[in-house]
């Protein structure tokens, strides 16, 4: 487990920066980013990206993002943050700073920095799901499953989970990985399918699908050309040429 985190954190570190300069963030004390303090920052009405570090020697801090989505009396969450500890902080920030706590989560894919917080949300007694295969491969990877299933089981596969649409659009990063679109802010949450800015790497490809990769991002984009802006885990949001990009740097690793 520890080998593929480090090669992961590796091909991370070629293409990220911790910088969310771009979006208008809720600390203003601009701290120094450590593993923690869990960052919020907010990309529209009733929208917010919690971003969280890991320190992993020689290499350092490495971030991911999630989403915290808010309704009128409780907020749902999208993929946790590196570990419980750090997870607590967005629970107690929605709870205590949105005044809204969180009801229901939805987890993208079975990898730590999506699934690693899920004994946070249980105690808490906070409604989880995932897809089905997603929940299969969590113990696989030393990670608690989420309670649901959603049933996502075909390339294309959509459902509505807490007024947002989920899709499967087939492997990339992983086998599992979804995405989440929300439509009030068309805001699409791409995960580690959707590679961050300009980057020319696919990053961990362990346990990918090198051969629909950008299949799947071209999916992504089919289903939703409506949307203004992409959250991928490990970088900035962007436009839509982030999908563009990812769909392109997939093709040469189509065999």
């Amino acid at each position: 487990m520890k080998v593929i985190f480090l090669i992961a954190v590796y091909s991370l570190l070629m293409v990220m920066q911790p910088s969310l300069g771009s979006t208008e963030s809720s600390d203003r004390n601009e701290e120094k980013p450590s593993e923690d303090k869990v960052h919020f920052s907010k990309l529209a009405s009733g929208v917010w990206m919690h971003t969280s570090y890991r320190n992993v020697e020689p290499w350092g801090l490495i971030f991911t993002n999630g989403l915290v989505v808010e309704r009128e009396a409780y907020s749902v969450l999208i993929d946790t943050a590196w570990n419980n500890e750090q997870t607590e902080q967005i629970i107690e920030w929605a709870k205590n700073t949105l005044g809204k706590p969180i009801r229901s989560s939805i987890h993208t894919h079975a990898h730590s920095d999506k699934m690693g917080g899920m004994d946070a949300l249980h105690n808490e007694g906070i409604n989880t799901f995932a897809s089905r295969m997603s929940n299969e491969l969590a113990p696989k990877r030393e990670l608690l499953a989420a309670k649901n299933n959603l049933d996502l089981s075909t390339v294309g596969a959509q459902t509505q989970w807490e007024k947002l649409s989920v899709l499967y659009p087939g492997g990339g990063h992983t086998h599992d990985n979804i995405v989440v679109y929300d439509q009030a802010s068309q805001i699409i949450f791409g995960g580690c399918l959707i590679r961050p800015g300009k980057s020319n790497s696919l990053g961990y490809t362990g346990d990918a699908d090198l051969a629909h990769w950008s299949k799947s991002a071209q999916n992504v984009a089919n289903a939703f050309p409506k949307s203004r802006l992409v959250v991928p885990s490990h970088g900035k949001p962007g436009g839509r040429e982030v999908l563009e990009n990812t769909i392109e740097i997939a093709k040469p690793k189509i065999e």
